[in-house]
Parts: C-alpha cells; sequence; structure tokens
C-alpha cells in the first residue's frame, strides 16, 4: 500500500516539473520576444540608434553645405560663384554641382551622400527639395509686390539713352507659373500688354549696363520683402529651359555658325568694355575666354561709366545670336500636340520686350553686340553698338520674374485656376 502511495507522489512530482518547465520556457520566450521587439521594433534600441545615427549624418550634411554657402558671400551680399563652386567640391559625397556656376544657376540643387537634397539661393539662403501639388505650369498665382509710390530713376548716363528715364510700377499685374523646377522652386512671371512702360537703351552703355540695369529695376519695383522674394528680369535661359532640342547650334551670321569665331582687326576692333569679361571673348587674341561670365550675368555691382575700348591687334567674338521667326510650339517641353502653354504665356503677347541676356553677331565686315527680345511671335535681339565704333538704340517694354524657393507655401484653389480665382501663397 505504502509502494503505491509513493509511485503515485513520483507521478505528482514528475508532472508538476513539467508544468515548471513549459511555464519556464512560455516565460523566456515571453522575454526573448520584449527583449528582440526593445531592440529591433519600430521604437526599439536599434532602430532608434539607426534614426539617431541618420539625423546626425543629416545633420552634418546640412551644416557641411551652409559653410560653404556662408564662405562664398561677398561683399555686395550675394554669392561668389566661383567661390561657391570650390568650396562645394570640398564636400564629399556631393552631386548636383555644376561645372560652371553662373548667375542663372539659381536655385541650385545639390545632394549629400545621395540622399540629402538642398536648394541654395542667389542671397545665400538654402532650403530642402519639396513636392509641389496641384499646380501646374501655367497657372495664375496671387503674387503681391511691396507697393510703391515712387519710380525708378533710369539716367541717361547709365542706359545711353537719348534721355533720362522714370519707370514707374504697374499696379494690379497678374502672375503665372512660367517653370516649376525639380526642387520645388517655381518661377512666376508677370504678364505684359501692348500699353506697358518701355525702358530704351543705347550704344555701349546699353551693352554694359542693360541686363544690371533690366534686374535692378524689376528688383525695385516688383520684389516682396516680406516673403523674401528679390523679382528680376527674364532671361533668355528661362525660355532656352523650357524648349526642347532647336535649330540654334545649326543658326549662322555671315557663314559664321552659332558657337564659332570671328577675329576683327583695325578699325573694326571696337567692343564695349564688358565684353572683355565674357565667356567667348578675345581681346588681342585668336583665344577666347572659357571662365568669363554669362550672357544674363550682370557683370557689374553698380552700372558703369565706362564705354567702349578698341583692341591693340585683334578683336575675337563668339557667335552667339540666333534668331527664330514665328517660332513653333513643338519647340517647347508641354508642346501637347496642338499647342504650348510655355509658348502663349512668352510668345502670344502682341508686344515686344526685352531679356536681360547679351549676344553678339559676327557679320562682316564688323561684330554687332546688343540685347535679346521678343518681338510677339518671334525671338532674336537689337544691336547697339557695332565693332566700328557705331551705336543705335531702342525702347521696348520688360517683363519681371520671380522666384518662390522652397521655403514659400502654395495652396491650391478650389476650382478652375484662372486670373480671378488663383492659388495663393505664404511663408
Amino acid at each position: 500500500m505504502k509502494k503505491e502511495k509513493s509511485s503515485k507522489k513520483k507521478e505528482f512530482t514528475k508532472g508538476i516539473t513539467l508544468i515548471a518547465l513549459v511555464i519556464t520556457i512560455i516565460v523566456l520566450l515571453i522575454l526573448a520576444g520584449v527583449t528582440i521587439a526593445t531592440l529591433t521594433g519600430e521604437n526599439g534600441i536599434l532602430s532608434k540608434a539607426t534614426e539617431a545615427s541618420n539625423k546626425t549624418e543629416e545633420k552634418n550634411a546640412e551644416e557641411q553645405v551652409k559653410i560653404a554657402v556662408m564662405g562664398s558671400m561677398g561683399t555686395n551680399g550675394e554669392l561668389e560663384n566661383e567661390v561657391l563652386k570650390e568650396n562645394l567640391n570640398k564636400i564629399e559625397n556631393i552631386s548636383g554641382v555644376p561645372e560652371e556656376i553662373t548667375d542663372n544657376s539659381y536655385p541650385l540643387t545639390v545632394t549629400v551622400e545621395g540622399k540629402y537634397s538642398y536648394t541654395i539661393n542667389k542671397n545665400g539662403s538654402i532650403g530642402e527639395t519639396v513636392k509641389r501639388e496641384g499646380i501646374k505650369v501655367g497657372d495664375y498665382v496671387n503674387y503681391t509686390y511691396d507697393k510703391k509710390t515712387t519710380g525708378y530713376s533710369l539716367l541717361a548716363t547709365q542706359s545711353g539713352y537719348t534721355s533720362n528715364q522714370t519707370i514707374n510700377q504697374k499696379s494690379g499685374m497678374k502672375w503665372r507659373i512660367l517653370n516649376i523646377h525639380a526642387n520645388g522652386t517655381v518661377d512666376l512671371i508677370g504678364d505684359i500688354t501692348s500699353t506697358d512702360q518701355t525702358i530704351g537703351f543705347s550704344g555701349a552703355l546699353g551693352y554694359n549696363n542693360g541686363v544690371y540695369l533690366l534686374n535692378d529695376i524689376c528688383k525695385e519695383l516688383y520684389s516682396n520683402s516680406t516673403l523674401g522674394i528679390t523679382a528680376r528680369s527674364i532671361y533668355i535661359e528661362d525660355i532656352e529651359n523650357q524648349m526642347n532640342e532647336t535649330a540654334k547650334d545649326a543658326y549662322t551670321v555671315n557663314e559664321i555658325q552659332y558657337g564659332n569665331t570671328k577675329t576683327y582687326t583695325g578699325s573694326y576692333a571696337y567692343y564695349p568694355n564688358i565684353y572683355a569679361k565674357e565667356k567667348g571673348s578675345g581681346i588681342d587674341t585668336v583665344e577666347v575666354n572659357i571662365d568669363g561670365i554669362g550672357e544674363s550675368d550682370n557683370g557689374y555691382i553698380i552700372p558703369t561709366t565706362e564705354t567702349s575700348t578698341k583692341a591693340s591687334s585683334y578683336l575675337t567674338t563668339t557667335q552667339t545670336h540666333y534668331y527664330f521667326n514665328n517660332i513653333p510650339a513643338n519647340y517647347f517641353k508641354d508642346y501637347n500636340g496642338s499647342s504650348s502653354t510655355v509658348r502663349d504665356i512668352l510668345f502670344n503677347t502682341g508686344t515686344i520686350y526685352w531679356l536681360a541676356s547679351r549676344y553678339v553677331a559676327c557679320y562682316s565686315p564688323y561684330a554687332y553686340f546688343g540685347l535679346r527680345r521678343v518681338n510677339s511671335d518671334s525671338l532674336g535681339g537689337a544691336n547697339f553698338f557695332f565693332s566700328n565704333g557705331t551705336t543705335t538704340g531702342l525702347a521696348d517694354r520688360f517683363r519681371p520674374v520671380v522666384s518662390l524657393g522652397t521655403n514659400i507655401k502654395i495652396e491650391a484653389c478650389k476650382g478652375e485656376n484662372s486670373s480671378t480665382n488663383m492659388h495663393e501663397i505664404s511663408k
């Protein structure tokens, strides 16, 4: 009887031991699961550590770009392009830095470590890439500019024109989207009518100062200080960036193809002074500058009083002029088989207006120096100075452009966009 009792006790003990073991294993599994989750879960230690590491890397990338930009600021409060290029290229694993940085490179987007993108504006401000939804090229945006009660005083000693001019602000100007950049920056262009005010330029002064003055007039009359937006004139690059491959590279003047050079001597070797600074120019040499300023760069920080100079031996010029008459819609990237919104904005205005971009036409026996312009449905230019020393002048309208940086919010309008139902912007 005692043996039977003992046997039952042993079986009971074994049962308790197995249950305890199972419970222990379950507890251990639970603890292991908790530990793994703590380490690798969405909010786990490893995830937090990785997130912290990524944030540190991103912050380091941002700081490097900021230091590069800060170290490239000139005394005029704007970036020095060559210095910026050099400083940016010192950053490891950076991409997007152009071989040449000009005023027209802005807004400039660079990427560090292949994943951190930053937009650099000409004034030195930096923003991250943003997506723009609910808007498209051609849409109206409710952009308002600082009200000016006095006009811009343009002296004849700056423009080369026959008299002093006062350029007044246009009230109630409508603005449309001209370009939406990949980084989220949006370019707006002001509308224009046949009754808008004109600006006159002439001679070597008109060529030297024309780009600077057009930009400065737009800056003074159509900027928004509250939003930190600085207006400028439209450039030839604003048009070319919207176009497909065109026939400009095949364009010729007097058998000199676009991009090729021609050398002048003797009494045909006069040039506006700024031309000596331009890429593609050659003064007293048949070789041309490779690293000079671009055709849409201001060239000066204030208007110059310099006019022209005669080369001692050679004046070598590069053909940068081209002309399109009745420019077709299919030249533009947004061509949809029948029309182009960009072409309509730029060319179907029934007006003539300046582009803040210089050009040189290599005719025979002398070269022509002028400013580009849009003439209704044509893209060409107006000559101011000739390499034989003669001059001429002309007055046309102008069109301002503003760039909305990635720090500017654009709230899409409800319903169909129009000149009376526009997108709204804020900071």
